[in-house]
């Protein structure tokens, strides 16, 4: 019975020990793997993607100074009209009866004004015949003082009358203003692409102008309103060209020009964009007001160009390398894979910058190399296979 006690304790002693080695043997221990890309070289091009709405070159809101109720259209949607022609009339009754009103009380001061200088005329003949008489003291001095008093006294009513006749004229000519304004006539050659009122609808102008019509004085050629963002518009230049599409034509290019870059930020949950404006000529009217564009500024273009994946930059080893040299003003690093996954440090001077592509300047990189853009953990066995047979 000892001698089988023995055994067994030895059996279970070898048993641990080889399930030990057999564990530790098949442990896998971790090993870098690096996700590299060739170094290409071709055309670069530097771009800034946008979007953006189009719009026409030039649009007029007409609308209208006076209130009333609008009585003919003589201009729909799409329709082109002459400069000063007529589209819309608001009712001139109103307006038509106030020009007569103002007209009647022009000739009542006109005609006050007459009778003024008829009485101003009769007391200066009064006034002469009392001068001769306190000459000769034929009247007392009040009765001179008296004559004299409504002589004055006719004289500015003379003054009085003037005024009053030049403000009738005043408001007859606001009358007759108004009753013109009646009439909304096209101030540019165009075409309507808005029309906000119908026949019968009042217009209301007491404290904001009413818009009546929307024009656009010429649809060949349009202008897109690109917002750029704050990061990019210090790269932006005028009469830099541009390509954008837009939903209702996806597989068709329209070119473009950058014509003017506004200074008014438009800022929103602190995101600060400025409107850059692109002129475009769209002489088969394929382009309407209102439509979205996805807008391609062409910044430059390089040919011949090394260039790598700005993810290669991104990149950096886990482990500190303290023997790494300093990159100097305008440089900056890439690791380049060489043979055995072994990786090294390559110092490069940056060009143009694209979307997703840099220009490099490097001695020591060419087409082909690769670099490293991702480090990845992979595991492998490093101890024999020992397995337990019974």
């Amino acid at each position: 019975m000892k001698k089988l006690i023995t055994i067994a304790v030895i059996v279970l002693l070898a048993a641990s020990v080889l399930g030990y080695v057999y564990v530790n043997s098949s442990r896998k221990e971790p090993e870098i793997q690096y996700i590299a890309v060739p170094v290409e070289k071709g055309t670069l091009r530097a771009e800034i993607n946008s979007t953006g709405t189009i719009r026409p070159r030039v649009e007029v809101q007409v609308g209208s100074q006076v209130s009333g109720t609008i009585k003919k259209l003589f201009a729909d949607f799409e329709s082109v009209v002459k400069k000063d022609q007529l589209i819309a009339l608001i009712d001139p009754d109103t307006y038509k009866a106030k020009v007569n009103q103002a007209r009647a009380n022009l000739l009542s001061a006109k005609a006050n004004l007459a009778k003024s200088e008829v009485t101003f005329a009769d007391q200066m003949r009064t006034l002469r015949r009392k001068e001769e008489l306190i000459r000769k003291n034929s009247i007392s001095q009040q009765e001179f003082d008296t004559a004299q008093a409504n002589a004055d006294a006719a004289r500015a009513q003379v003054d009085v009358s003037k005024a009053t006749v030049a403000q009738m004229e005043a408001n007859l000519e606001e009358a007759e203003v108004n009753l013109a304004h009646t009439r909304i006539v096209a101030p540019v050659d165009g075409v309507v692409i808005a029309r906000n009122m119908d026949v019968g609808q009042t217009v209301t102008a007491s404290f904001q102008t009413p818009l009546l019509f929307r024009i656009a004085e010429d649809l060949t050629v349009m202008q897109v309103y690109a917002s750029v963002d704050e990061a990019d518009i210090g790269r932006v230049r005028v009469g830099q060209e541009a390509v954008f599409s837009v939903p209702a034509f996806p597989d068709e290019f329209f070119t473009a020009s950058v014509m003017q870059i506004r200074n008014d930020p438009l800022i929103q949950q602190n995101v600060v964009t400025y409107n850059v404006i692109l002129d475009v000529k769209n002489d088969n009217l394929k382009l309407r007001p209102g439509m979205t564009a996805s807008v391609r500024i062409n910044l430059s273009e390089v040919h011949d160009a090394l260039m790598v994946p700005d993810q290669a930059f991104r990149f950096s080893p886990k482990v500190e390398r303290p023997d790494l040299p300093l990159l100097n003003p305008g440089e900056r690093r890439l690791w380049k894979l060489e043979a055995n996954n072994r990786i090294r440090p390559v110092s490069v001077r940056v060009g143009t910058i694209g979307s997703e592509r840099t220009q490099i300047f490097s001695d020591e990189l060419k087409a082909g190399d690769r670099v490293v853009v991702e480090a990845v953990a992979a595991k492998k066995k490093t101890g024999p296979d020992l397995r337990l047979r019974f």
